[in-house]
Formats: C-alpha cells, structure tokens, sequence
C-alpha cells in the first residue's frame, strides 16, 4: 500500500485512506450507494488494507497495571485483533487506532492498552506513536469536510464563539456553570459536542451523529477550530 511510510501526518493518512475507499467503492460496496461517510469505517479499511479484523478476550503480561489490552496487530499473520469487552464506539475507536499504526508505523508490532475504569476516548497515552494513532482514528472516524456540514446544519454557523446568549442558547438557566467554567475552551468543546437543540432547531448530537465518543467529538471540534473563546 503507498501509505505505508514511516512519517506521515495522521490527518493526510487518514484522508488519503479515504480516498482510495472512495475510488474503490465499486470493488468494496458492490452495488450499494455510497456515501462520504461510509469510507470512514475501519472495518472496511482494515479489510482493503489485508487485514482480518477478529474479536475476542485479549490478555497480556506485560500490560500496564490498571490497564487492559484493547487491541493489538499481528503483522505476520495479518490480523487486527480487538477486545470483545469494549463497548462499540470504543470498538470502532480502536480499530482506527490500529489502522492508523498499519500506515504510520510499518514493520513494527503494536498493542493499544486502556485504562480498565473511566475510559475517556482517546486517552493521552505516553507514548508518541500511540498519541499518533489516536490523533489518525479521530481524524478518521470524524473527517473535517463532514464535520463541517453537519457543524452548520446543526447550529446554523460556521463557527460558534462562547458567549453569554449561546451558553444560554446550549444550557439554558445552568448557563452560567459554563461561562464560569475553569476551564472554559474544553468544557464548551465538550457541551457543543453534546448539543441536542440550538437557535430554534432539534437534532441530533455530533457525537452520535459520527458514533464516537464525546471527548473525541471535543477534541476534534477543537482541531477544526469550529468552536472558540
């Protein structure tokens, strides 16, 4: 595959690797209407990059205490192996990850380890090449040109600054936790993410509208520069 190189940035991996599905689409969707979205799910690149993607209970000695294996590469065997016990956005969020370490780290052998309670998606791993293979998997499974549309479809502006009336527009009478908020870029970040009405209009949050978890949604808000202070 050529985007199998040693350094590459996640996001032009990821929209590379989209692109080629998109080219393939008759070969990987035979006789389906694809749609943008559709390129974004790993199980299909994992497929069209050769390798079987298997579910199961993991288990590793050398993995960290507190954590618990989540998924792993073998390379010789073509196969991406992830843990049965996730719940299915932490599935799809690790099988991006991994994906991401077939293009951006060839010839080496990776294991994604999670914290085993309070598992926040994607975790800050020490860990350079891991933080690069969430970096991919965000990028990935929310792709900036559809969540760009679905950012103004929903609140009806490109961008959307923090302010006194749209914390209220977003919250409502606990408007003010926000506006007093420690940290107020991630915690708009995040309640944007999770926004279910705004300016008049019902719909559905960005977070399930790409099936990710909401501090993936905030962080990728984050990186697309739609939300501010």
């Amino acid at each position: 595959m050529t985007l199998a190189t040693t350094r590459i940035d996640p996001e032009q991996a990821a929209r590379k690797l989209q692109l080629e599905l998109w080219d393939r689409q008759c070969t990987l969707w035979p006789g389906q209407n694809v749609t943008p979205m559709d390129v974004c799910d790993p199980w299909v690149a994992a497929q069209y990059l050769g390798f079987e993607v298997q579910e199961g209970w993991l288990s590793s000695t050398g993995t960290k205490k507190g954590f618990e294996l989540g998924g792993f590469i073998n390379r010789p065997a073509r196969v991406i192996a992830i843990s049965d016990e996730q719940k299915p956005r932490t599935k799809l969020f690790t099988l991006a990850h991994e994906v991401g370490h077939l293009l951006m780290h060839p010839g080496l052998h990776h294991h994604r380890e999670m914290p085993m309670h309070g598992l926040t998606e994607p975790y800050a791993p020490a860990d350079p090449k891991e933080r690069q293979a969430n970096h991919f998997a965000g990028c990935f499974l929310v792709p900036e040109k559809q969540l760009r549309r679905a950012f103004l479809a929903c609140f009806g502006v490109e961008r959307l600054k923090l302010t006194d009336t749209v914390a209220w527009e977003l919250l409502g009478p606990s408007y003010a936790s926000l506006m007093n908020s420690p940290n107020p870029l991630p915690a708009f970040e995040r309640v944007v993410a999770q926004a279910r009405r705004f300016g008049g209009r019902h719909f559905d949050a960005l977070y399930d509208l790409f099936q990710v978890s909401p501090t993936t949604m905030a962080i990728r808000l984050r990186q697309t520069g739609l939300v501010y202070l």
